[in-house]
């Protein structure tokens, strides 16, 4: 059957001829068909390797190529081309296949079916920077010459199903040490064409490979041959490791990458209409694990993850339009090396050689980027900073948990960004709890507001920083809320409020020695602190910096304690406080302009509740003063070009010096600094230590000041003008509770004339309660001479201790050092005397300095004042005492009233007692600062007992006084020219001398003279008229006086005299009252026996009595002390009496019945050494034995028993005296002593008589 078919196949071809040529030419196809399939492959294998091993200069060879020409397919086996060596393969396919369509052969252009390439290898090596191992290859082919056909048409093509399957490709980077492995690639190119029938048909292309593990894959599709070439790609990266490739950054690049992974997952889109190309960008790009360093390995920039969401991005059209841009973990790693240069992520170092001022060269202008962000956040971030250029020591900051975030950024800006960042702060020798910075605001590209936050930053994190211009640490926390604001090129900074607590500077630790608050009795200082404060704060500052301007609203310090002190040398404490200023600049330099001053202004400073501790060493003694309470409010301040305007100040503190109370010392004024300093204010000041000073003028002054408190109240103003200070002072004030004394080591005479002290070391020389001036009034100007009005003057409980020393110098006169040295330079001469007398009308005749001091004086008050006078210019010694002084002086002036008179006279008033028993009056008038001295007094003296005179009249009689009273009325007037004229009229009262003193200067027979001189009634009465002039240095007032007495005793020996005496009705002359020992009350005996001796006086008026106290030291120290602790005990009931309410003085005695809890209280009060129990209390003691302690702890003073003879003499009188006894008839002997060892000895004060 089939052969059937066949034949007739066979006889329709032979009848039919365009059958029989179908027939030759399906014969002729299959005979090409059959010769292409034998001879193609080995032809195209040796053609392949011939051309591409003369086109690659490399061998190349083919294990295999297979065609089928019915199909037009193609397989090329095993390609391969050798190493440049030819020892191995550098590319190896091991398959490319071809689908070649018959459409070619008509389109008379390649279209392409399929083309697959399968597992292809290559291996590249970098074997230097920019060279390769194909290098000769890229030469040879770069050698080849190029066809020129400027009117060729492109190619026209059709390609369908590009694949690439399994590549693979190894780059071995021997420059950096690295291989590089690209593995499972595939590349997918479903259709190409360039043909119109295929404009509009798509292709899905796809890459994805392997890089060192990491995949990365994508898928696009593109019509790249139509009008607007739309092209669309699909890029994924997952884990894609960069770290491998950190050896490829330039070297002048400061940034070595460690790690670090990219993911992407982008769609690039590409149009191209009319020439105009767009790209566009979007999806999402993540960098993380990434570290890096620095060229040294120091870590520089880490972070765990960035990630950017990108919306639509079109480079070409710059356009950036990004949703969200977050970066977590993000460590930044700060440095600043030792010569000041700072690493920065990101900073490049210049070349060698390049010029690091050349300027670059402009970039034409393109239109500006438009960028738009939806928001960028940094989450958990960390920056170090570490500065090691500081003199002070490196310096270590760390910010932590920063957190940071912007949104509705669009550039260029049409509304402003929004902000807010927040992070923790610590670092340097700060401890605790991290410090806290939030910052939230908006900004523009010629604006910009923030407000910043920070709470609890501790200044000890500056300490580096400061080290350069401070050498003690600073500590204290900082809290601060601020506000910074920015419009073009004007920027300003506006603090709400800035708080720092807990402020303090401390010894630098270096420092062996410092003087700290504590050390200057600041007991509740730190241990090492020079300066706290407990809080500072300030509010409503405004800072502008083009304007160069900042106001303060207020300022203020709470509890500040301060240190201010000098050393010994000079220095002041905050010189020590500062480094050693740095070598000064090259001279080389030009000088920079000087920037515009700073403007300041500040509302109001307050400080509250400071303490300030002045010490100062660089004094000839040091100096110590504390001030605590201090509070200040200051109002106004403004500076402006070196102008600062008045201040309003209040001022208000209490200074103390040493354990005294402290005084108090306030202001309130004005206070203006520049251009000159000005003052004016009210001052108020009590009882402030003005002693503390006395070591800056102790140099000049031969006593030291124990204590003295200043107080004033009034006015107060100081200019400092041109030509020197312009001074006004109004008010009250006092100088209290004043203690002056000797110095221990210091002669008053500088040059050592006499060897003379101004006292006995360390005796109290000057003391009184108050001195208070009031209503003065001092004005000093340049040009004029110095005002000074005192309106009253009161000084009260005052007491002088005045030496007339061996040259007949007062030692008062020598308070100050050098003063008898300038006295005698401005002395006259001997001769000078005469000169005075005739020479008057000359002195007169002298032009007045029109710079001498104008002073007024009003009113002087004196009150309870004392003396205590000694007179070595006699031998033996004497010495008085003056008390009870009363008085006061009118106003007196320097000046006269009027022109060409007198000076004004004041009126003086004086009453007081000497020694105690007489009664002193002064009055007149005298003027002391008249030149020379002025005055017209008069002085009544009544009732002196005379026996402490002795001195005197054995220097002049030869025989010392035993009884007698002096009343004495003087008169002195001193004339303007110094003459003085005096009168002094003496009534003496039963004088009586006692027997010549062997080795007097002087004997005389008193007591004849006496007789002689004393009516009969017993009484002397003595005018002395005195005449001479102060203005001779050899005049003596004391002298004239005593030798007149003495030529008075002289003449008066040749006068008749008479003697009276009168004696009891058998008695003797002489009685005594006996006491018992150690006491000097009278008992009931002596009281009746005192009683008949009064009745007998007031019986005999021409009678006189004299009463002396006899003592023994041996056998009374017993009773006397026996009765001093009668007093305790007598003591302690009194207070128990006034602890009740009751009236001391109508304490009755204590009875034997009180005498022993009374004894008891005594003894747990004394003071003193007592037997103690095991618990360190003190025992319960039998009363004998409590006794017994309590009397051997009594004192005998040494002028005791001396004391208490007199006591007996002055009981005895006294109580004569309230017996009617007229006090004139009655006197007190001298005191006596009973030598010990003499029987018979009974306490007694005895009594003489003698005729009135």
């Amino acid at each position: 059957m089939i052969g059937y078919r066949v034949s007739q196949v066979i006889q329709t071809i032979k009848h039919h001829r365009w059958a029989r040529r179908a027939a030759w030419l399906l014969a002729c196809l299959l005979g090409l068909w059959l010769l292409a399939w034998l001879v193609v492959p080995p032809v195209a294998r040796s053609q392949i390797e011939r051309h591409a091993s003369e086109a690659l200069g490399r061998k190349v060879t083919v294990s295999k190529v297979e065609f089928l020409p019915w199909t037009l397919e193609a397989t090329v086996h095993g390609l391969s081309i050798a190493s440049e060596d030819g020892k191995a393969s550098q590319v190896q396919i091991a398959r490319i296949y071809i689908d070649a369509e018959l459409q070619s052969l008509w389109r008379l252009a390649p279209v392409i079916d399929a083309v697959q390439v399968d597992e292809p290898v290559i291996h590249v090596t970098q074997t230097a920077p920019g060279h390769y191992d194909f290098d000769d290859v890229l030469d040879r082919l770069a050698q080849q010459p190029k066809t020129r056909d400027g009117e060729a048409r492109p190619l026209r093509f059709a390609l369908y199903n590009l694949a690439l399957r399994g590549g693979a490709l190894d780059f071995d980077d021997r420059t950096v040490g690295k291989v590089h492995m690209l593995r499972g690639l595939r590349i997918d190119v479903p259709f190409l064409s360039n043909f119109s029938a295929d404009r509009e048909v798509k292709v899905t292309p796809r890459l994805a490979f392997e890089l060192n593990g990491s995949a990365f894959d994508t898928a696009a599709q593109t019509t790249p041959f139509a009008q607007n070439r739309q092209t669309e790609v699909n890029l994924h990266v997952d884990g894609f490791d960069l770290g491998p490739f950190s050896g490829y950054i330039p070297s002048r690049v400061p940034v070595r990458l460690k790690s670090g992974v990219l993911d992407a997952d982008l769609k690039l889109g590409f149009e191209q209409e009319d020439a105009t190309p767009r790209l566009t960008i979007s999806g999402g790009v993540r960098l993380h694990g990434v570290r890096t360093t620095d060229a040294a390995g120091e870590p520089l920039l880490d972070f765990d993850a960035l990630q950017v969401a990108l919306k639509d991005v079109r480079p070409l059209q710059r356009i950036v339009d990004v949703d969200a841009i977050d970066w977590h973990g993000v460590h930044v790693h700060l440095r600043r090396d030792v010569a000041g240069a700072v690493a920065l992520p990101g900073l490049a170092q210049p070349a060698d050689g390049a010029d690091a001022t050349a300027k670059p060269t402009p970039a034409p202008q393109d239109a500006a980027w438009q960028v738009r962000l939806g928001r960028v956040g940094l989450h958990d971030g960390v920056v170090d900073w570490t500065d090691a250029s500081l003199p002070g020591g490196k310096a270590a900051w760390k910010a932590e948990n920063l957190q940071a975030e912007a949104w509705a950024v669009a550039l260029p800006f049409q509304q402003p960004l929004q902000f807010r960042l927040s992070t923790q702060l610590s670092g340097g020798a700060a401890k605790g709890d991290a410090a806290r910075l939030a910052v939230q605001g908006q900004a523009t590209d010629v604006q910009a507001q923030a407000a910043v936050s920070v709470r609890g930053l501790s200044m000890a994190m500056a300490a580096p920083y400061l080290a350069g211009v401070l050498k003690p640490s600073l500590a204290g926390m900082l809290d601060a809320d601020l506000g910074l604001a920015r419009n073009g090129d004007a920027m300003a900074a506006k603090v709400a409020t800035l708080s720092l607590g807990k402020l303090a500077l401390d010894c630098a630790a270096a420092e062996k020695k410092c003087r700290t608050l504590r050390t200057a009795g600041i007991a509740d200082a730190a241990k090492t602190s020079l300066a706290e404060a407990g809080r500072l704060e300030v509010s409503d500052v405004l800072v502008q910096l083009p304007q160069r301007s900042v106001t303060l609203g207020r300022v203020l310090v709470k509890q500040p304690r301060v240190l201010v002190s000098r050393a010994a040398k000079g220095g002041w404490m905050f010189e020590e406080w500062l480094p050693d200023a740095p070598e000064a600049a090259s001279k080389g330099k030009p000088a920079a302009a000087a920037p515009a001053p700073w403007k300041l202004k500040l509302a109001a400073l307050e400080v509250e509740g400071a303490s300030l501790a002045f010490r100062d060493d660089a004094a000839a003694r040091p100096v110590a003063l504390n001030a605590s309470g201090l509070q200040l409010r200051a109002r106004n301040f403004s500076y402006d070009d070196g102008r600062i305007t008045p201040v309003e100040v209040h001022l208000d503190a209490r200074v103390a010096a040493g354990r005294a109370e402290p005084g108090r010392l306030s202001y309130e004024g004005t206070v203006a600094m520049a251009p000159a300093l000005a003052v004016q204010g009210r001052v108020r000041a009590q009882h402030v230590p003005v002693h503390a000073f006395e070591p800056y003028v102790t140099s000049d002054l031969n006593v030291d000041i124990l204590r003295a408190e200043g107080s004033f109240a009034g006015d107060l103003r100081y200019v400092q003008e041109t030509a020197g200070p312009a001074v006004s002072v109004a008010g009250d004030m006092s100088l209290d509770e004043v203690r002056v004394r000797a110095k221990d080591d210091v002669a008053a005479d500088d040059e050592g004339k006499g060897g003379r002290r101004i006292a006995d070391r360390g005796e109290e020389l000057l003391r009184w309660k108050s001195l208070g001036l009031r209503g003065v009034a001092v004005n000093l100007k340049p040009g004029r001479p110095l005002a000074l009005d005192v309106r009253e003057t009161a000084l009260s409980d005052f007491f002088a201790r005045i030496i007339v020393h061996e040259n007949g110098r007062i030692n008062l006169q020598d308070i100050r050092k050098g003063a008898a040295t300038e006295e005698v330079a401005a002395a006259p001469p001997k001769d000078a005397a005469a000169a005075a007398v005739t020479g008057t009308a000359q002195a007169a005749a002298q032009p007045a300095d029109p710079m001498a001091p104008v002073i007024r004086f009003g009113p002087v008050a004196l009150t309870n004042g004392s003396v205590h006078f000694s007179d070595y210019f006699i031998k033996p010694n004497y010495s008085a005492d003056l008390s009870e002084l009363t008085g006061r002086l009118s106003a007196f002036s320097s000046v006269p009233s009027e022109a060409g008179g007198e000076p004004q006279m004041a009126e003086l008033e004086l009453r007081g007692r000497a020694q105690g028993t007489a009664s002193l009056e002064v009055s007149g008038k005298l003027n002391p600062l008249a030149k020379p001295l002025a005055l017209d007094i008069q002085a009544r003296m009544r009732d002196l007992e005379l026996p402490p005179l002795s001195p005197y009249s054995i220097k002049y009689a030869g025989h010392g006084i035993e009884r007698g009273k002096l009343s004495m009325d003087v008169a002195y007037k001193v004339q303007p020219d110094g003459q003085l004229t005096a009168t002094n009229k003496l009534v003496l009262h039963q004088l009586a001398f006692g027997d010549p003193v062997e080795g007097a200067p002087a004997s005389l027979p008193v007591r004849l003279a006496v007789a002689l001189l004393a009516d009969r009634n017993g009484v002397i009465d003595v005018d002395l008229p005195i005449s001479g002039s102060l203005n001779d240095p050899q005049f003596s007032l004391g002298g004239v006086i005593l030798k007149v007495i003495g030529n008075l005793v002289m003449k008066a020996i040749t006068a008749p005299f008479s003697l009276l005496a009168g004696v009891f009705s058998g008695a003797d002359e002489q009685g005594s009252i006996a006491f018992a020992p150690g006491s000097a009350a009278l008992d009931d005996k002596a009281r009746q026996q005192l009683d008949k001796i009064a009745q007998e006086l007031n019986n005999r008026p021409a009678l006189k009595v004299t009463v002396a106290g006899w003592a023994q030291p041996q056998a009374e120290e017993e009773a006397w002390k026996r009765l001093r602790l009668r007093d305790l005990v007598q003591a302690q009931k009194r207070r128990a009496a006034v602890r009740a309410g009751e009236s001391a003085a109508d304490v009755a005695p204590v009875s034997d019945a009180e005498y022993p809890a009374l004894l008891k209280e005594a003894y747990r009060r004394a003071d003193m050494k007592k037997p103690r129990n095991l618990v360190g209390l003190a025992k319960d003691l039998p009363q004998g034995e409590m006794e017994a302690l309590l009397l051997k702890s009594i004192e005998v003073p040494g002028n005791a028993m001396q004391d208490l003879a007199l006591a007996r003499g002055v009981a005895v009188r006294d109580y004569l005296a309230s017996r009617q006894v007229a006090l004139d008839r009655l006197f007190v002997g001298a005191s006596k002593l009973q030598p010990a060892g003499e029987g018979g000895w009974t306490p007694k004060a005895e009594l003489t008589l003698a005729a009135r």
